[in-house]
């Protein structure tokens, strides 16, 4: 089997990830793509927006423009709990995981993902902790610029003291809890590595994969998070091998910027397609990064790209 290209939702909605889906759905479908990312964005958009009914009309129109959902993401502001060592927050962060199986389920994907979440405790300049960087995208919308912090230095702020092996055994712990839910539902779990989290890196998350000890659970390869902690794309691919679930395909140039479209920065699409190819990869690559004011623009020049690449 090929592999196939897919786009995130919240690349087509603003704010980024926020509901409601059904514009990102129709942009995403007329254009051809094979699937469609979604996501459960808060813990009120479980109650607030994917209700059964919602649900119901979502998959209508996925069938109707012949989209597959590659897969379920859950963001930061519902999986935070699973980084933290108060056992209501890491209860309610996996209630909602499970609320996003159920969710899952009634849409026909069969993988369930979250970006590594970071322990609330640390701090940064900006609030979401990865983001510690500057945006550099063609078309950008100058008021997104605008938000933007870049300092030089990067200066996170950690409490005193700070038991780094307590939060890891806990998030192991946790996050076995919630693979274990994915699999109670038939799923797999794909682990999302961004810089400055639980797991940044390839190898954090296959050591967070290993000691779950559970064999539903691997990754989602965000490429541009890995190339940006100076990581050998290709290389990436091979260690996670049978491990590698979902991909996320977005540019950047190595140094700061991460959220380029495809083709835009100076990442090496060529040897990550053969790298892919090597493994027998034949799930998704999916398209995201945001903010993008000429989203139908790059969208169809990094569909059109990668098919070429796939097809070579």
């Amino acid at each position: 089997m090929a592999m196939k290209v897919g786009c995130a939702a919240w690349t087509w909605t603003e704010p980024a990830h926020n509901p409601p889906y059904e514009g990102a759905i129709r942009s995403i479908g007329e254009l051809g793509f094979d699937g469609i990312e979604l996501i459960l964005r808060d813990f009120e958009d479980i109650e607030g927006y994917w209700i059964p009914e919602k649900r119901k009309e979502i998959k209508r129109m996925l069938d109707h423009y012949g989209l597959e959902v590659s897969q379920f993401a859950m963001f930061q502001n519902v999986m935070d709990g699973l980084a933290s060592l108060d056992t209501d927050r890491i209860g309610r962060s996996v209630d909602a995981f499970k609320a996003g199986c159920e969710i899952s389920a009634d849409l026909g994907c069969s993988i369930v993902n979250f970006v590594s979440p970071w322990p609330d405790v640390i701090t940064a300049p900006n609030s979401y902790l990865p983001e510690y960087y500057y945006i550099n995208v063609p078309g950008v919308d100058p008021r997104i610029r605008a938000l933007q912090t870049f300092q030089t230095k990067l200066k996170y702020k950690f409490p005193k003291p700070f038991d780094w092996d307590r939060y890891w055994e806990s998030h192991v712990d946790a996050v076995r809890q919630v693979a274990r839910t994915a699999k109670a539902y038939g799923f797999r779990l794909a682990i999302e590595n961004h810089a400055n989290t639980m797991t940044p890196h390839t190898d954090s998350v296959i050591r967070l994969c290993e000691e779950t000890g559970e064999d539903n659970i691997g990754a989602n390869l965000d490429t541009v998070w890995a190339y940006l902690q100076r990581e050998y794309l290709p290389w990436s691919i091979h260690k996670y091998g049978r491990r590698l679930y979902h991909v996320h395909m977005r540019d950047g140039d190595g140094l700061a910027a991460y959220n380029l479209p495809v083709g835009y920065g100076n990442t090496d699409w060529e040897a990550v397609i053969k790298a892919l190819k090597d493994i027998g990869y034949d799930g998704y690559l999916s398209l995201e990064w945001a903010h993008d004011s000429e989203k139908t623009r790059h969208c169809t020049e990094a569909l059109q790209y990668l098919r070429t690449l796939i097809d070579a």
